[in-house]
Protein backbone atom coordinates (compact mmCIF):
# COMPACT_ATOMS: atom_id res chain seq x y z
CA UNK A 1 0.00 0.00 0.00
CA UNK A 2 2.64 2.27 0.96
CA UNK A 3 4.32 1.75 -2.21
CA UNK A 4 1.10 2.95 -4.17
CA UNK A 5 1.27 5.79 -2.09
CA UNK A 6 4.18 6.32 -3.12
CA UNK A 7 3.80 5.79 -6.63
CA UNK A 8 0.70 7.71 -6.87
CA UNK A 9 2.73 11.29 -5.45
CA UNK A 10 5.65 10.47 -7.99
CA UNK A 11 3.05 10.89 -10.60
CA UNK A 12 1.03 13.62 -9.27
CA UNK A 13 4.09 15.42 -8.71
CA UNK A 14 6.02 15.01 -12.47
CA UNK A 15 5.55 17.50 -14.87
CA UNK A 16 7.00 17.19 -18.09
CA UNK A 17 6.58 20.70 -18.67
CA UNK A 18 9.42 21.72 -16.70
CA UNK A 19 11.93 19.62 -18.42
CA UNK A 20 10.64 20.25 -21.74
CA UNK A 21 12.76 21.91 -24.63
CA UNK A 22 10.38 24.15 -25.51
CA UNK A 23 9.81 25.82 -21.48
CA UNK A 24 14.25 25.98 -21.27
CA UNK A 25 14.75 27.92 -24.41
CA UNK A 26 12.01 30.23 -23.47
CA UNK A 27 13.31 30.51 -19.92
CA UNK A 28 16.56 30.90 -21.75
CA UNK A 29 15.28 33.73 -23.88
CA UNK A 30 13.56 35.47 -21.22
CA UNK A 31 16.12 34.99 -18.66
CA UNK A 32 18.24 37.12 -20.91
CA UNK A 33 15.96 39.73 -21.27
CA UNK A 34 15.07 39.47 -17.82
CA UNK A 35 18.98 40.40 -16.82
CA UNK A 36 19.14 43.27 -19.06
CA UNK A 37 15.64 44.91 -18.02
CA UNK A 38 17.24 44.62 -14.50
CA UNK A 39 20.57 46.23 -15.48
CA UNK A 40 18.08 49.08 -16.42
CA UNK A 41 16.21 49.53 -13.57
CA UNK A 42 19.20 48.99 -11.09
CA UNK A 43 20.81 52.49 -13.56
CA UNK A 44 17.64 53.76 -13.07
CA UNK A 45 17.06 53.58 -9.54
CA UNK A 46 20.33 55.30 -8.92
CA UNK A 47 19.45 57.99 -10.82
CA UNK A 48 15.79 58.54 -9.86
CA UNK A 49 14.01 58.55 -6.49
CA UNK A 50 10.74 56.59 -7.58
CA UNK A 51 12.80 53.90 -8.94
CA UNK A 52 14.54 53.34 -6.04
CA UNK A 53 11.16 53.10 -4.36
CA UNK A 54 10.06 50.53 -6.69
CA UNK A 55 13.38 48.23 -5.23
CA UNK A 56 12.27 48.86 -1.78
CA UNK A 57 9.52 47.93 -2.66
CA UNK A 58 10.54 44.80 -4.61
CA UNK A 59 11.41 43.42 -1.23
CA UNK A 60 7.56 43.49 -0.15
CA UNK A 61 6.52 41.80 -2.98
CA UNK A 62 3.65 39.56 -0.83
CA UNK A 63 2.45 42.30 0.55
CA UNK A 64 1.92 44.56 -2.27
CA UNK A 65 -0.56 41.36 -3.61
CA UNK A 66 -2.67 41.56 -0.95
CA UNK A 67 -2.70 45.02 -1.31
CA UNK A 68 -3.78 44.45 -4.79
CA UNK A 69 -6.29 41.81 -4.04
CA UNK A 70 -7.77 43.90 -1.46
CA UNK A 71 -8.64 46.55 -3.73
CA UNK A 72 -9.89 44.29 -6.45
CA UNK A 73 -12.24 43.15 -3.71
CA UNK A 74 -13.35 46.32 -2.55
CA UNK A 75 -13.53 48.84 -5.57
CA UNK A 76 -17.13 49.39 -6.31
CA UNK A 77 -18.73 47.99 -9.09
CA UNK A 78 -19.18 51.49 -10.30
CA UNK A 79 -15.31 52.75 -10.65
CA UNK A 80 -14.24 49.20 -11.35
CA UNK A 81 -12.55 48.94 -15.65
CA UNK A 82 -10.42 45.87 -16.01
CA UNK A 83 -7.30 48.13 -16.95
CA UNK A 84 -6.55 48.23 -13.27
CA UNK A 85 -5.72 44.23 -13.58
CA UNK A 86 -3.34 45.53 -16.74
CA UNK A 87 -1.84 47.95 -13.85
CA UNK A 88 -1.41 45.51 -11.22
CA UNK A 89 -0.10 42.57 -13.50
CA UNK A 90 2.51 44.98 -14.90
CA UNK A 91 3.38 46.59 -11.02
CA UNK A 92 3.84 43.44 -10.27
CA UNK A 93 5.97 41.66 -12.84
CA UNK A 94 8.61 45.08 -12.75
CA UNK A 95 8.54 44.46 -9.06
CA UNK A 96 9.60 40.64 -9.55
CA UNK A 97 12.21 41.88 -12.50
CA UNK A 98 13.91 43.88 -9.66
CA UNK A 99 13.65 41.41 -6.80
CA UNK A 100 17.33 39.99 -7.07
CA UNK A 101 16.49 37.26 -4.21
CA UNK A 102 17.68 34.48 -5.92
CA UNK A 103 14.87 32.20 -6.23
CA UNK A 104 14.46 29.42 -8.41
CA UNK A 105 11.65 30.04 -10.98
CA UNK A 106 8.78 27.53 -10.48
CA UNK A 107 7.28 26.55 -13.72
CA UNK A 108 3.44 26.26 -14.69
CA UNK A 109 1.89 22.90 -14.16
CA UNK A 110 1.87 21.27 -17.87
CA UNK A 111 -1.98 21.43 -17.66
CA UNK A 112 -2.03 24.79 -17.02
CA UNK A 113 0.27 25.19 -20.35
CA UNK A 114 -2.44 23.40 -22.46
CA UNK A 115 -4.92 25.21 -20.96
CA UNK A 116 -3.02 29.04 -21.39
CA UNK A 117 -2.42 27.76 -25.35
CA UNK A 118 -6.21 27.00 -25.61
CA UNK A 119 -6.82 30.85 -24.65
CA UNK A 120 -4.24 31.58 -26.47
CA UNK A 121 -5.83 30.44 -29.54
CA UNK A 122 -9.23 30.65 -29.33
CA UNK A 123 -8.07 34.64 -29.12
CA UNK A 124 -6.13 34.11 -32.14
CA UNK A 125 -8.78 32.45 -34.60
CA UNK A 126 -11.32 33.76 -32.82
CA UNK A 127 -14.54 34.38 -35.64
CA UNK A 128 -14.07 37.92 -34.75
CA UNK A 129 -10.66 38.31 -33.70
CA UNK A 130 -10.83 42.32 -32.58
CA UNK A 131 -13.88 41.15 -30.07
CA UNK A 132 -11.48 38.58 -28.18
CA UNK A 133 -8.41 40.72 -28.29
CA UNK A 134 -9.44 42.24 -24.76
CA UNK A 135 -10.58 38.91 -23.55
CA UNK A 136 -7.19 37.55 -24.33
CA UNK A 137 -5.43 40.01 -22.85
CA UNK A 138 -7.07 40.30 -20.02
CA UNK A 139 -6.24 36.65 -19.39
CA UNK A 140 -3.03 37.42 -20.01
CA UNK A 141 -2.82 39.86 -16.93
CA UNK A 142 -4.42 37.23 -14.30
CA UNK A 143 -1.53 34.41 -15.88
CA UNK A 144 1.12 37.16 -15.16
CA UNK A 145 -0.47 37.85 -11.37
CA UNK A 146 -0.60 34.36 -11.24
CA UNK A 147 2.82 33.62 -12.00
CA UNK A 148 4.31 36.53 -9.91
CA UNK A 149 2.12 35.23 -6.85
CA UNK A 150 3.46 31.38 -7.20
CA UNK A 151 7.22 33.01 -7.56
CA UNK A 152 7.14 35.42 -5.26
CA UNK A 153 4.59 34.36 -2.61
CA UNK A 154 6.60 30.88 -1.42
CA UNK A 155 6.68 31.24 2.29
CA UNK A 156 3.87 30.24 5.13
CA UNK A 157 4.24 33.54 6.27
CA UNK A 158 3.84 35.00 2.90
CA UNK A 159 1.05 33.26 2.21
CA UNK A 160 -0.58 33.49 6.20
CA UNK A 161 -0.27 37.32 5.14
CA UNK A 162 -2.20 37.07 1.57
CA UNK A 163 -5.27 35.07 3.55
CA UNK A 164 -5.33 37.70 5.76
CA UNK A 165 -5.10 40.51 3.49
CA UNK A 166 -8.82 38.73 1.48
CA UNK A 167 -9.85 38.40 5.32
CA UNK A 168 -9.62 42.29 5.23
CA UNK A 169 -11.17 42.46 1.70
CA UNK A 170 -14.15 40.00 3.19
CA UNK A 171 -14.84 42.48 5.65
CA UNK A 172 -15.12 45.60 3.79
CA UNK A 173 -17.01 43.82 0.91
CA UNK A 174 -19.56 42.35 4.37
CA UNK A 175 -19.59 46.11 6.03
CA UNK A 176 -20.39 47.76 2.79
CA UNK A 177 -23.24 44.86 2.03
CA UNK A 178 -24.66 45.87 5.26
CA UNK A 179 -24.53 49.13 4.86
CA UNK A 180 -26.33 48.97 1.10
CA UNK A 181 -29.12 46.20 3.20
CA UNK A 182 -30.19 48.36 6.19
CA UNK A 183 -29.33 52.30 5.24
CA UNK A 184 -28.79 52.77 1.59
CA UNK A 185 -31.36 50.25 0.37
CA UNK A 186 -31.42 48.16 -2.29
CA UNK A 187 -34.53 47.79 -5.01
CA UNK A 188 -35.79 44.18 -6.38
CA UNK A 189 -34.07 43.48 -9.76
CA UNK A 190 -37.11 41.31 -11.59
CA UNK A 191 -34.57 39.89 -13.91
CA UNK A 192 -33.34 38.26 -10.50
CA UNK A 193 -35.67 37.68 -8.70
CA UNK A 194 -39.41 35.80 -9.02
CA UNK A 195 -41.40 37.48 -6.85
CA UNK A 196 -44.48 35.91 -7.49
CA UNK A 197 -42.88 32.90 -5.61
CA UNK A 198 -40.13 35.05 -3.30
CA UNK A 199 -42.45 37.67 -2.64
CA UNK A 200 -41.07 38.34 0.58
CA UNK A 201 -37.49 38.88 -0.56
CA UNK A 202 -36.05 42.19 -0.40
CA UNK A 203 -33.69 43.35 -2.77
CA UNK A 204 -30.58 40.76 -3.11
CA UNK A 205 -27.48 42.62 -1.83
CA UNK A 206 -24.44 42.03 -4.02
CA UNK A 207 -22.12 45.21 -2.06
CA UNK A 208 -19.26 46.21 -4.20
CA UNK A 209 -19.45 43.48 -6.71
CA UNK A 210 -22.13 44.53 -8.74
CA UNK A 211 -24.47 41.47 -8.80
CA UNK A 212 -25.66 38.79 -5.88
CA UNK A 213 -24.40 35.97 -7.41
CA UNK A 214 -21.19 37.49 -8.20
CA UNK A 215 -21.03 38.53 -4.64
CA UNK A 216 -21.53 34.86 -3.58
CA UNK A 217 -19.17 33.60 -5.95
CA UNK A 218 -16.41 35.97 -3.96
CA UNK A 219 -17.55 34.40 -1.13
CA UNK A 220 -17.44 30.73 -1.78
CA UNK A 221 -13.31 31.78 -2.49
CA UNK A 222 -12.40 33.03 0.33
CA UNK A 223 -14.95 32.21 3.43
CA UNK A 224 -13.18 28.63 3.95
CA UNK A 225 -9.82 30.54 3.88
CA UNK A 226 -11.00 32.77 6.47
CA UNK A 227 -11.88 29.48 8.76
CA UNK A 228 -8.57 27.80 7.76
CA UNK A 229 -6.79 31.03 9.02
CA UNK A 230 -8.75 31.41 12.52
CA UNK A 231 -8.03 27.61 12.74
CA UNK A 232 -4.19 27.77 12.53
CA UNK A 233 -2.62 31.81 13.82
CA UNK A 234 -1.36 32.36 16.34
CA UNK A 235 -2.93 35.76 17.23
CA UNK A 236 -5.75 36.39 19.08
CA UNK A 237 -6.05 39.94 17.45
CA UNK A 238 -6.06 37.62 14.13
CA UNK A 239 -8.33 34.74 15.48
CA UNK A 240 -10.70 37.77 16.57
CA UNK A 241 -10.56 39.28 13.32
CA UNK A 242 -11.42 36.30 11.12
CA UNK A 243 -14.21 35.52 13.24
CA UNK A 244 -15.94 38.69 12.73
CA UNK A 245 -15.38 38.46 9.33
CA UNK A 246 -16.92 35.03 9.27
CA UNK A 247 -19.95 36.23 11.31
CA UNK A 248 -20.68 38.94 9.04
CA UNK A 249 -19.75 37.81 5.91
CA UNK A 250 -22.17 34.76 6.48
CA UNK A 251 -24.74 37.51 7.17
CA UNK A 252 -23.86 39.17 3.62
CA UNK A 253 -24.48 35.45 1.90
CA UNK A 254 -27.52 35.24 3.00
CA UNK A 255 -28.66 38.51 2.21
CA UNK A 256 -27.40 38.11 -1.94
CA UNK A 257 -30.64 35.84 -1.94
CA UNK A 258 -28.20 33.65 -4.27
CA UNK A 259 -29.41 29.79 -3.89
CA UNK A 260 -26.80 28.53 -5.88
CA UNK A 261 -24.09 30.06 -3.40
CA UNK A 262 -25.75 28.42 -0.35
CA UNK A 263 -26.09 25.40 -1.65
CA UNK A 264 -22.51 25.58 -2.97
CA UNK A 265 -20.95 27.22 0.34
CA UNK A 266 -23.01 24.35 2.76
CA UNK A 267 -20.98 21.83 0.13
CA UNK A 268 -17.55 23.76 0.49
CA UNK A 269 -17.79 23.20 4.17
CA UNK A 270 -18.83 19.72 4.13
CA UNK A 271 -15.54 19.35 2.23
CA UNK A 272 -13.44 21.41 4.46
CA UNK A 273 -14.86 18.76 7.54
CA UNK A 274 -14.79 15.81 5.68
CA UNK A 275 -10.95 16.39 5.27
CA UNK A 276 -9.91 18.06 8.81
CA UNK A 277 -12.46 16.07 11.22
CA UNK A 278 -14.08 13.63 9.13
CA UNK A 279 -16.17 12.12 12.49
CA UNK A 280 -17.45 15.81 12.43
CA UNK A 281 -19.46 15.51 9.33
CA UNK A 282 -22.66 13.73 10.11
CA UNK A 283 -23.05 16.36 13.11
CA UNK A 284 -22.17 19.02 10.13
CA UNK A 285 -25.17 17.71 8.02
CA UNK A 286 -27.73 17.24 10.76
CA UNK A 287 -26.95 20.89 12.14
CA UNK A 288 -27.38 22.08 8.79
CA UNK A 289 -30.86 20.12 8.24
CA UNK A 290 -32.17 21.31 11.29
CA UNK A 291 -30.94 24.88 11.20
CA UNK A 292 -32.93 25.26 8.01
CA UNK A 293 -36.42 24.99 10.07
CA UNK A 294 -35.10 28.18 12.70
CA UNK A 295 -33.90 30.05 9.68
CA UNK A 296 -36.39 33.51 8.78
CA UNK A 297 -39.45 32.23 6.52
CA UNK A 298 -37.82 34.61 3.23
CA UNK A 299 -34.94 32.06 3.61
CA UNK A 300 -36.88 28.86 3.91
CA UNK A 301 -39.01 29.57 0.38
CA UNK A 302 -36.06 31.01 -1.86
CA UNK A 303 -34.48 28.04 -0.86
CA UNK A 304 -37.61 25.96 -1.74
CA UNK A 305 -37.92 27.68 -4.78
CA UNK A 306 -35.04 25.09 -6.49
CA UNK A 307 -38.08 22.49 -6.99
CA UNK A 308 -40.81 24.98 -7.78
CA UNK A 309 -41.51 24.31 -11.70
CA UNK A 310 -43.19 27.25 -12.03
CA UNK A 311 -39.95 29.52 -10.81
CA UNK A 312 -39.44 31.70 -14.25
CA UNK A 313 -35.75 32.13 -13.26
CA UNK A 314 -34.87 28.61 -13.50
CA UNK A 315 -37.10 27.94 -16.42
CA UNK A 316 -35.10 30.65 -18.40
CA UNK A 317 -31.91 29.46 -17.69
CA UNK A 318 -33.41 26.00 -18.75
CA UNK A 319 -34.06 27.95 -22.56
CA UNK A 320 -30.34 28.82 -22.33
CA UNK A 321 -28.74 25.85 -21.20
CA UNK A 322 -30.86 24.14 -24.07
CA UNK A 323 -30.01 26.74 -26.32
CA UNK A 324 -25.95 27.10 -25.52
CA UNK A 325 -26.07 23.39 -25.53
CA UNK A 326 -26.62 23.33 -29.64
CA UNK A 327 -24.62 26.09 -29.50
CA UNK A 328 -21.28 24.29 -27.91
CA UNK A 329 -22.04 21.17 -30.16
CA UNK A 330 -21.16 23.04 -33.30
CA UNK A 331 -17.98 24.48 -32.33
CA UNK A 332 -16.37 22.76 -28.81
CA UNK A 333 -14.31 20.73 -31.53
CA UNK A 334 -13.46 23.60 -33.73
CA UNK A 335 -11.85 25.60 -31.22
CA UNK A 336 -15.02 27.77 -29.80
CA UNK A 337 -16.29 30.72 -31.17
CA UNK A 338 -13.18 32.87 -29.64
CA UNK A 339 -12.79 34.35 -26.41
CA UNK A 340 -15.52 37.11 -24.53
CA UNK A 341 -19.35 37.59 -24.06
CA UNK A 342 -19.70 39.73 -26.69
CA UNK A 343 -18.86 37.30 -29.25
CA UNK A 344 -21.06 34.64 -27.20
CA UNK A 345 -24.15 36.88 -27.64
CA UNK A 346 -23.81 37.71 -31.67
CA UNK A 347 -23.39 33.83 -32.35
CA UNK A 348 -26.30 33.12 -29.65
CA UNK A 349 -28.81 34.67 -31.54
CA UNK A 350 -28.59 32.01 -33.98
CA UNK A 351 -29.67 29.66 -31.76
CA UNK A 352 -31.62 31.52 -28.90
CA UNK A 353 -35.49 30.97 -29.03
CA UNK A 354 -38.39 33.14 -28.48
CA UNK A 355 -38.47 33.24 -24.66
CA UNK A 356 -35.52 34.52 -24.15
CA UNK A 357 -34.31 37.84 -24.40
CA UNK A 358 -30.98 39.28 -24.11
CA UNK A 359 -28.26 36.75 -22.61
CA UNK A 360 -25.03 37.84 -21.79
CA UNK A 361 -23.87 34.28 -21.02
CA UNK A 362 -24.97 30.81 -20.63
CA UNK A 363 -24.38 30.42 -16.56
CA UNK A 364 -22.12 27.58 -17.03
CA UNK A 365 -18.62 28.06 -16.40
CA UNK A 366 -17.90 24.55 -18.22
CA UNK A 367 -20.73 25.08 -21.17
CA UNK A 368 -18.98 28.74 -21.68
CA UNK A 369 -15.43 27.54 -21.86
CA UNK A 370 -16.15 24.92 -24.11
CA UNK A 371 -18.16 27.62 -26.38
CA UNK A 372 -15.89 30.23 -26.35
CA UNK A 373 -12.15 28.16 -26.45
CA UNK A 374 -13.13 24.81 -27.18
CA UNK A 375 -14.09 21.71 -24.91
CA UNK A 376 -9.94 21.12 -24.76
CA UNK A 377 -9.88 23.96 -22.92
CA UNK A 378 -12.30 22.77 -20.65
CA UNK A 379 -10.68 18.95 -20.13
CA UNK A 380 -7.12 20.77 -19.52
CA UNK A 381 -8.56 23.22 -16.52
CA UNK A 382 -10.33 20.42 -14.87
CA UNK A 383 -7.07 18.17 -15.09
CA UNK A 384 -4.73 21.02 -13.63
CA UNK A 385 -7.38 21.61 -10.94
CA UNK A 386 -7.38 17.82 -10.16
CA UNK A 387 -3.47 17.59 -10.38
CA UNK A 388 -3.55 20.41 -8.03
CA UNK A 389 -5.71 18.90 -5.01
CA UNK A 390 -4.58 15.61 -5.72
CA UNK A 391 -0.88 16.70 -4.82
CA UNK A 392 -2.57 18.04 -1.80
CA UNK A 393 -4.30 14.85 -0.97
CA UNK A 394 -1.06 13.12 -1.51
CA UNK A 395 1.23 15.31 0.77
CA UNK A 396 -1.14 15.87 3.98
CA UNK A 397 1.18 12.76 5.59
CA UNK A 398 3.96 14.97 5.20
CA UNK A 399 2.56 18.37 6.22
CA UNK A 400 2.80 20.41 9.25
CA UNK A 401 -0.99 20.24 10.86
CA UNK A 402 -1.34 23.76 9.94
CA UNK A 403 -0.35 24.21 6.47
CA UNK A 404 -2.62 20.60 6.27
CA UNK A 405 -5.07 22.88 7.37
CA UNK A 406 -4.93 25.85 4.62
CA UNK A 407 -4.55 23.21 1.85
CA UNK A 408 -7.74 21.82 3.12
CA UNK A 409 -9.40 25.27 3.21
CA UNK A 410 -8.20 25.77 -0.57
CA UNK A 411 -9.75 22.41 -1.71
CA UNK A 412 -13.04 23.58 0.13
CA UNK A 413 -12.71 26.63 -1.85
CA UNK A 414 -12.08 25.09 -5.31
CA UNK A 415 -14.72 22.41 -4.09
CA UNK A 416 -17.48 25.34 -3.82
CA UNK A 417 -16.47 27.38 -6.42
CA UNK A 418 -16.48 24.50 -8.87
CA UNK A 419 -20.05 23.37 -7.96
CA UNK A 420 -21.85 26.91 -8.30
CA UNK A 421 -20.23 26.52 -12.07
CA UNK A 422 -22.46 24.24 -12.71
CA UNK A 423 -25.74 27.09 -12.59
CA UNK A 424 -23.68 30.17 -13.21
CA UNK A 425 -20.98 31.67 -15.21
CA UNK A 426 -18.58 32.30 -12.60
CA UNK A 427 -15.37 33.80 -14.81
CA UNK A 428 -17.72 36.46 -15.91
CA UNK A 429 -16.44 38.72 -13.87
CA UNK A 430 -12.28 39.20 -14.21
CA UNK A 431 -11.67 40.33 -10.16
CA UNK A 432 -13.56 36.77 -9.59
CA UNK A 433 -10.98 35.58 -11.98
CA UNK A 434 -7.96 37.09 -9.99
CA UNK A 435 -9.09 35.74 -6.78
CA UNK A 436 -9.66 32.27 -8.31
CA UNK A 437 -6.07 31.82 -9.46
CA UNK A 438 -5.20 33.77 -5.79
CA UNK A 439 -6.79 30.56 -4.14
CA UNK A 440 -4.94 28.23 -6.76
CA UNK A 441 -1.83 30.01 -5.86
CA UNK A 442 -2.15 29.64 -2.55
CA UNK A 443 -2.88 25.86 -2.62
CA UNK A 444 0.05 25.74 -4.84
CA UNK A 445 2.49 27.21 -2.82
CA UNK A 446 1.14 24.79 0.16
CA UNK A 447 1.63 21.89 -1.79
CA UNK A 448 5.53 22.73 -2.27
CA UNK A 449 6.45 24.03 1.14
CA UNK A 450 8.72 20.97 2.85
CA UNK A 451 8.78 20.74 6.44
CA UNK A 452 12.51 22.84 6.25
CA UNK A 453 10.80 25.91 5.47
CA UNK A 454 7.55 26.37 7.80
CA UNK A 455 9.27 26.63 10.72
Amino acid sequence: MERMIQRFRANVNYNPWEESLIRKGIVNVYGLLESNLQKLLTWLAKKSLIFSLLGLCSKYIPFIMGIGLILCSIIPDSLWSNKYLFLMAFGLWILGVMNREKKTRRPFEDFFVLFMMTIALATVFSIHPPLSLSYGLTYGAVFIIFSVFINQVRTRDDLIHVIVALTLAALVVSLYGILQKHVIGVSVNLSQTDISISQELSGRVYSTLGNPNILGEFYLLVLPLVCGLFLVHDSKIVKALAAVTLFLSLYVLLATGSRSAWGSFAFAMAVFIALYKPRLLPIFLMMGLISFFFMPQTIQVRVMSIFNKNDTSLGYRRFIYECASLMREDYQWLGGVGLGGDIFQKVFESYKVKELTTVAHSHNLYLQLAIEAGIFSVIFLLAYMAKTVFKALSSFSQKEVKVKILQIACIASLAGFFLMSFVDYTWFYFRIVVLFFAVVGILTNLNHLNENSIA
